[in-house]
C-alpha cells in the first residue's frame, strides 16, 4: 500500500479532499499516519494508480478574485493666498 507524504499543511488539505473524494463511497481506502511533524495517507494501490494517472480529474477548486483597493482620495489644489 503506497504512502503519501504532502509537501506542506496546503498540500495536505487539498491531497485529503482529493483521496476522499476518489475514494467514493469507501473512505476506509484512505488512512493516515504520521511521518515526522507531518501527516501522510496510506492508501491501497487502486486508489493510488487512480490519483497518479488521469483517471481522476479533481473539483477545480474556486479562487478568490483579489480585493479591490480603495481609490486614492482626491484632494482638491491649494489656493495660494
Amino acid at each position: 500500500m503506497p504512502t503519501i507524504i504532502p509537501k506542506d499543511d496546503a498540500d495536505s488539505k487539498r491531497l485529503a479532499r482529493d483521496l476522499l473524494g476518489a475514494a467514493g463511497d469507501r473512505p476506509e481506502r484512505v488512512q493516515t499516519i504520521t511521518v515526522g511533524q507531518r501527516m501522510a495517507y496510506v492508501v491501497d494501490d487502486d486508489l493510488a494508480a487512480q490519483i497518479g494517472t488521469a483517471d481522476y480529474v479533481p473539483e477545480p477548486v474556486p479562487v478568490k478574485p483579489p480585493a479591490k483597493k480603495a481609490a486614492p482620495r482626491k484632494t482638491s489644489p491649494k489656493s495660494s493666498q
